[in-house]
């Protein structure tokens, strides 16, 4: 995988940094499993995920 090359790798690697799944966020308040830590970890991840996804395009550019 590190010696890796291709779409593919890029592509999951990429998917790997993306934010956190929204739906299940939904869902979990909707049953009342912790709304506020679930609205928090998508309130977080979303930014913390721009960043991150910037750094690891910029990872596979350049090598």
């Amino acid at each position: 995988m590190f010696n890796g090359k291709g779409i593919e790798i890029d592509v999951a690697i990429l998917e790997s940094a993306m934010a956190p799944m929204i739906t299940a966020s939904i869902i979990a308040s909707n049953y009342g499993l912790k709304p506020k830590l679930s609205s928090m970890m998508i309130g977080i991840g979303i930014p913390l995920s721009f960043l991150t996804l910037a750094f690891w395009y910029w990872i596979l550019i350049t090598f």
